[in-house]
């Protein structure tokens, strides 16, 4: 009898396990897998992407991004919480303080505080990051900082409109870990990559120009959406794209017809105000094209001294045919550029400026029977090669013999930095900023120059009073007046914009966004976070 019952209680037991082993497969099964999302993207050397040691340039600056958290962040309208969830900002515009965000880690597990973030305000102060715009018509743009629980008070020195997007995108560094560093462009050892952001990195290789980035499993914040982010050489990102060795990509107008019209892939054209998922954006919707030539700092006069007349730089103006270039390099979808810097679709764009159409009677008598050599340095792009080439052209039509130098834009953007050139085509997005980004640009006392460093003393006035004016018309005006005398003088010289036509396949990722200030899908850190669907 014992063992019947014995019998019928393992029988019992063997049951239960059956149905325990039957129910765990089932969930096994039933469980949704987690999809690995591997992105591959154009690679180039832009630098080791902490905010030190970067390049000054869009991928250098984005790729740090992605590692480093700020206390607010951009998306297609403007600024959003991010490290703080909450900020207010005084009635004089020149206190604000940042309720941080709870839970919020280091990549190496250490908590981030307030204190961590009074200290990047201090350090910055004495080893400013390689971009940033936290000058102030030559000052450090604050002067007080101090910590109220998991709140930052910090104070600034005056009054200017864009004193909160620059704070809110300062990017925090830790403390524990850099108040040991007092050469931060040289620091290289344990946690000088370590941040609080969405990503790691995990391989960088300046020889080959490529990066990997891994998922932070640990962050605070929203879900990243990509496993792993490569950035690998390519030399023809088209052909890359089409053999799926990179997911997103640019194409050129003439090759649009090879992805229109099938469902594998998806086309940005324009950022057309039409697509929905891109209906905010503001201003400006192209890449232009610009020939840096009087530089004070970054342009050597004793080898061109003919460029530091007015005249000459108007000429040369005059002598490029800048529909020209659009119809031949862009299949004529491109916009020309407006020599005051800001774009037609800014809001403070001055449409009353000289259009400098070309005319070459005009450009011979302000050039007034002068000749002169200069050496043109672009990329080794096809496009460049060609652009460089029909400017030749022009420009030797009114007595200025040119010398294109063609090489790698990896050696070009060097040369450029170094001061090694005398006149350069380059290329710049972003320009639907707020326009304090003319005096950033322009002004002798912006700490590091980006583009023009162009010296005058009335124009340095003009983006000084723009940057503190606080009534809105007022300084509406002052951008006018600006934009008057960088058409008038021409440091730079604005070509054209491309539109930029942007290509990736949905299937395999589709969380691709922009920010109100710049239109490239690969560039905002939302494009890499799976954001709530509005």
């Amino acid at each position: 009898m014992r063992n019947k019952k014995l019998s019928i209680i393992g029988i019992f037991v063997l049951c239960l396990l059956f149905l325990v082993a039957c129910n765990k497969e089932k969930e096994e099964v039933t469980k949704p897998e987690e999809k690995e999302v591997v992105l591959r993207l154009e690679g180039g050397d832009f630098g080791y992407p902490n905010p030190f040691r970067h390049q000054n340039r869009g991928p250098g600056f984005f790729k740090m991004e992605l590692i480093y958290d700020s206390l607010l962040e951009k998306d297609e309208n403007g600024l959003i919480p991010w490290l703080a969830k909450e900020w207010e900002v005084s009635e004089d515009g020149k206190t604000f303080t940042f309720t941080l965000v709870d839970g919020a880690k280091w990549h190496d597990g250490k908590d981030l505080t307030a204190e961590d973030v009074a200290f990047t305000v201090e350090y910055f102060k004495k080893h400013p990051p390689v971009r940033g715009g936290l000058m102030l018509n030559g000052e450090y743009l604050m002067d007080s900082v101090s910590v109220d629980g998991n709140k930052v008070i910090i104070h600034t020195v005056d009054y200017t409109p864009v004193a909160l997007e620059k704070i809110g995108s300062m990017r925090i560094i830790p403390k524990h870990i850099w108040e040991k560093v007092d050469d931060p462009e040289k620091f290289s050892g344990e946690g000088d990559i370590v941040g609080s952001g969405p990503y790691k990195l995990v391989v960088y290789n300046s020889e080959q120009g490529s990066y990997k980035m891994e998922k932070n499993n640990e962050f605070w914040g929203l879900e990243p959406a990509a496993t792993a982010i490569e950035w690998i050489p390519v030399s023809d990102r088209v052909l890359a794209f089409q053999n799926g060795e990179i997911d997103i990509t640019v194409i050129p107008v003439d090759l649009l017809k090879n992805f229109e019209n099938n469902k594998e892939f998806k086309i940005i054209h324009r950022f057309n105000k039409n697509d929905s998922k891109f209906l905010f954006i503001k201003y400006f919707f192209y890449s232009f094209y610009y020939i840096f030539g009087v530089r004070q700092k970054l342009f050597n006069f004793d080898k061109v001294p003919a460029l530091q007349d007015k005249d000459v730089r108007q000429a040369i103006a005059y002598a490029i045919d800048r529909k020209e270039l659009i119809d031949k390099l862009e299949r004529g979808s491109g916009l020309e550029g407006s020599q005051g810097y800001l774009p037609p679709t800014h809001s403070m764009y001055n449409k009353n400026l000289p259009a400098y159409s070309y005319n070459v009677e005009k450009a011979k008598g302000l050039m007034k029977g002068k000749t002169f050599e200069v050496e043109l340095l672009v990329g080794n792009s096809p496009k460049e090669v060609k652009m460089a080439e029909l400017i030749k052209i022009r420009l030797e039509e009114i007595g200025i013999s040119v010398k294109v130098v063609s090489i790698d834009s990896k050696a070009r953007d060097a040369r450029v930095r170094d001061i090694d050139y005398q006149m350069a085509i380059m290329k710049s997005g972003g320009m639907g900023a707020d326009p304090d980004m003319l005096r950033e640009i322009y002004s002798s006392k912006s700490k590091e120059v980006e583009l023009a460093g162009y010296h005058n003393e009335a124009l340095d006035e003009l983006l000084s009073q723009q940057s503190i004016e606080k009534n809105s018309e007022k300084r509406k005006e002052l951008i006018y007046k600006i934009q008057e005398v960088l058409a008038e003088e021409i440091p730079m010289l604005l070509l054209y914009g491309e539109v930029e036509n942007t290509v990736y396949r949905p299937e395999k990722y589709d969380y691709w966004t922009t920010r109100y200030d710049h239109t490239k899908l690969d560039h905002p850190k939302l494009s890499y976070i799976i954001r709530p669907k509005k």
